[in-house]
């Protein structure tokens, strides 16, 4: 037994060059997608699996030198000390910022993934990675052992697991995306130890290997899309056509060897975990540094190529916790990037750049964060809603037993979220009504504070002013004669909260009884700027109380006379305004007292058939009038399932196929009862026959 082993071990093949050669491509392909935001770059080249099937093949030839334990505790040693380095970093650049992460252990332990709201997730939105890797690590031993008795049958097994989840849509969101993680990438690791245990296959095999992957993608976009256009967003097709282009690299061994010899690929390879772990937060820098004026294209390019010219900076710095040589821990080694540290400290934190850089509102210069995996707000259906939908009761389509169970789900939320007392109103598709009631909740003849779905209305009327050409959506708010002291800024900015107005007496509590429109307008007009106009997603109330002074200096009238003239007397609602009461300045960022059930005809009219102004609008998740005042939903990236807006204590919101849900209570659903409160509508959604079809798809 022990001569065979030896004999075993002094047989192990050379290590095959072409699969550094494959890794380094992969690695700059990644960089590319992540830097520029193009999803079309993740059809060229799907790097994921390649890289996993390259790290299946040097696990299988390090299994054959050494045992499991030794073999891994060797990769988890490489491993960690860049992976604790990069985590603490982002976890105390979250803690100084206070913005939310995940648990502390998942920066440290990644078991699961880590996440942070630094940088709109620029900073570990691409972490999903070393999750995926570190359970290959732990799974490999016995990958090895499967693959060595059975071959290239433990890859095959492993691509039809993974189609199987994608056609059961089980590997979606949550755990189950996590696994289909895991096993997709556990298969593509089990295809690179069976290329070292078969040897090295025939071109001919690597043609029809590629050409059958290929027509595995096309069949399965045939059934499916991926969302956003980007690969990396569905498994199956992940799957195919990683596979296409390993296969078809790979039948190239020559030149990828000779890249692989370059300078290029010699450093993407010393240093690969480095340099994926820092590549997103270096390419963030960038796109907030790069003048916006630049054309876009050129601007991407741009960016990208700052980025790759970059990352020796950055392995210089850190470089040395994952290629550690004897010695690497000395005073010769450590002083210069200590000093090239600090002095990257001093100019972020100092100086023009540091006035560039903004660790916490949501960038609009720049495109989302890699997109590695479905971005889903969670929503957890209570079991016993799961039980009635699975129901005979449900399936009979009978609307009171329907009604029975948005009555036990409305008592059983408003108490769980701890709402005091509340109503809600359901409009399901097919014209059904719903009216519930929990605690001693006003009845539905006596209207409520809209509050932010106020502002709504608001948008609605300064989008006929354009219809009109009364106003253009690029005007200069500065030149429009209403004493606005910030020239740069403009109405769509005002609309689409990236003005960077500061907030109308931030820290002095509630707005003082009286304050009028103009009192704001004076106040933000003569603060400094929170941060450049259209650069950043800021909630501003103080930019719709501008708005509402924009329609009265444009029309004559006041906005309440608009109001009435334009939008509601047309549609026979009763409602009521008020200015500087409750706590609130009211006017057109807040000011609305309404009935429910007008709201709930208004939330169909707004959003789901948009017809309250000539042009149908379109929403665009970046540019579109809107952006920012909407868009409370459960929701994936760009896909909504609904739409709508909260207004402290009302939720107003509607699904695809149009079934609208209102949530008036005497809590408070914005904060902390955020995600439960789209949990409460979609529930109630789903038992009305709805939540399925995506508005904004």
């Amino acid at each position: 037994m022990i001569k065979a082993t030896v004999q075993e071990k002094t047989v192990t093949p050379q290590r095959d060059i072409a699969l550094d050669g494959l890794r380094a491509i992969a690695i700059l392909r990644v960089i590319t997608w992540h830097a520029s935001g193009w999803s079309w770059t993740t059809w060229i080249i799907s790097s994921v699996p390649a890289m996993f099937v390259v790290t299946g093949a040097l696990l299988a030839r390090s299994f054959q030198k050494a045992s499991a334990f030794q073999t891994l505790w060797k990769r988890f040693k490489r491993l960690l000390p860049p992976l604790w380095l990069y985590s603490l970093t982002v976890y105390m650049l979250s803690v100084h910022f206070h913005v939310r992460t995940s648990a502390v252990w998942t920066f440290f332990l990644p078991f699961g993934q880590p996440t942070s709201l630094i940088a709109s997730q620029w900073f570990t939105s691409a972490m999903w990675y070393l999750r995926a890797y570190v359970w290959v690590l732990i799974l490999s031993p016995f990958i090895y052992a499967l693959t060595r008795k059975f071959k290239s049958i433990i890859p095959m097994t492993g691509m039809i697991a993974v189609v199987a989840l994608g056609v059961l849509d089980i590997d979606t969101a949550g755990f189950g995306w996590a696994a289909g993680d895991i096993v997709l990438y556990s298969t593509c690791a089990a295809a690179g130890m069976a290329w070292l245990v078969n040897g090295r296959p025939s071109p001919r095999s690597l043609r029809i290997t590629a050409i059958a992957f290929l027509a595995g993608a096309i069949a399965w976009l045939l059934f499916r899309q991926p969302m956003d256009g980007v690969v990396n967003n569905d498994h199956v097709l992940h799957l195919f056509v990683g596979g296409f282009w390993t296969a078809l690299l790979l039948h190239f061994p020559k030149i990828l060897s000779s890249f692989a010899t370059t300078p290029v690929s010699r450093f993407l390879n010393r240093y690969p975990l480095s340099i994926y772990l820092w590549h997103s937060m270096t390419a963030w820098f960038f796109w907030q540094l790069v003048p916006n004026g630049i054309p876009t294209n050129a601007r991407v390019l741009l960016i990208v190529a700052l980025t790759f010219l970059a990352l020796p900076v950055v392995t210089c710095l850190i470089g040395l916790f994952e290629y550690r040589k004897d010695g690497w821990f000395s005073l010769i080694n450590v002083a210069p990037r200590i000093i090239l540290v600090l002095t990257i400290l001093f100019a972020t934190n100092v100086g023009p750049i540091s006035r560039r850089l903004d660790f916490v509102r949501t960038p609009v210069n720049q495109p989302l964060p890699p997109s590695a995996a479905p971005k889903i707000v969670k929503i957890e259906i209570e079991d016993d809603v799961k039980k009635f939908l699975n129901s005979p009761s449900f399936k009979d389509d009978k609307w009171s037993v329907r009604e029975t169970e948005m009555q036990s789900i409305l008592d059983k939320r408003t108490t769980e979220m701890g709402l005091g007392k509340a109503r809600a109103i359901v409009v399901a598709r097919d014209g059904y009504v719903w009216h519930g009631i929990s605690g001693n909740m006003r009845t539905f003849d006596q209207p409520s504070l809209i509050g932010s779905l106020t502002k709504t209305f608001t948008t609605t009327l300064i989008m006929q002013l354009v219809d009109e050409g009364l106003l253009s959506l690029d005007d200069p708010v500065g030149g429009m004669g209403i004493g606005f002291k910030h020239d740069q800024i403009t109405i769509r900015q005002l609309l689409t909260h990236t003005s960077g107005l500061s907030k109308y007496k931030p820290t002095s509590g509630p707005v003082a009884k009286g304050t009028t429109p103009m009192d704001v307008l004076r106040y933000v007009s003569e603060q400094p700027l929170r941060n450049p106009s259209g650069s950043f997603v800021d909630y501003s109330t103080s930019g719709f109380s501008v708005l509402g002074i924009i329609l009265e200096q444009k029309t004559g009238k006041t906005f309440e006379e608009l109001l009435t003239s334009r939008i509601t007397d047309a549609l026979g609602y009763d409602i009521s305004t008020f200015r500087g009461d409750y706590g609130s300045i009211g006017f057109s960022t807040g000011g609305i007292i309404m009935k429910m059930d007008d709201l709930a005809d208004w939330t169909r009219r707004y959003f789901f058939d948009r017809s309250t102004t000539k042009e149908k609008w379109d929403w665009s998740i970046r540019t579109t009038t809107g952006v920012g005042a909407h868009g409370y939903c459960p929701c994936r990236n760009k896909s909504f399932l609904a739409l709508g807006h909260i207004g402290g204590r009302t939720f107003a919101s509607v699904d695809g196929d149009g079934t609208v849900v209102i949530i008036d209570t005497s809590g408070i659903l914005v904060l902390d009862n955020y995600k439960k409160t789209q949990t409460f509508a979609q529930e109630l959604r789903l038992v009305a026959g709805g939540g399925k079809k995506y508005l904004y798809p």
